[in-house]
């Protein structure tokens, strides 16, 4: 009777116990989908491409890997003090205000991010096949606000189907460590 006891109990923890797992896990993947990010910031591309170029704010995307994001140094080249008229828009410049006050780097949420054992260069896509952002981030340069998503999910399969219709090898070794 007490081993039966035993055995009853046990496998109600076990179930149990697998059903914390499952539910953690669930969470985790809950969590960890891609959705909406909270920028830290409103920031209109259609507003700034008026009176300035991509590598204004990204300067890197022509030279390096990665096309690197906003930093406080490029904001407040051209912001100083308020410029804008909208109420909207001067909430937005005191925040801009406040980060330089204190020196302090704006936290844009990165929304792409390709897997470690990928490789992917920015100059390559840009500089080497001449694509424009819009290839891969949509219509961003008529946004209003900072992107909340992906535009475009990044898959192999879609990365893939790029490069042949470009008549760029699919090898591999050329997107693979």
């Amino acid at each position: 009777m007490v081993a039966r006891v035993r055995n009853l109990f046990s496998k109600k923890v076990g179930l149990g116990m697998g059903a914390i797992i499952v539910l953690v896990a669930g969470i985790a993947l809950f969590i960890s989908r891609s959705g909406d990010a909270t920028q830290p910031m409103r920031f209109s591309h259609k507003a700034h491409l008026k009176d300035a170029k991509c590598k204004a704010c990204h300067a890197d995307y022509e030279k390096q890997a990665a096309a690197g994001m906003p930093r406080l140094e490029h904001c407040v080249d051209c912001h100083d003090g308020t410029q804008s008229k909208g109420a909207e828009d001067v909430k937005e410049e005191e925040k801009l205000a406040h980060y330089a006050e204190k020196q302090e780097e704006i936290r844009w949420v990165r929304l792409y991010r390709i897997p470690d054992h990928s490789l992917f260069s920015h100059r390559l896509h840009v500089v080497r096949g001449r694509l424009e952002c819009k290839t891969c981030h949509g219509p961003i340069e008529a946004s209003e606000t900072a992107p909340r998503r992906p535009v475009q999910a990044i898959s192999m399969d879609w990365c893939m189907s790029c490069h042949k219709e470009r008549h760029v090898t699919n090898d591999c070794n050329t997107c693979h460590r």
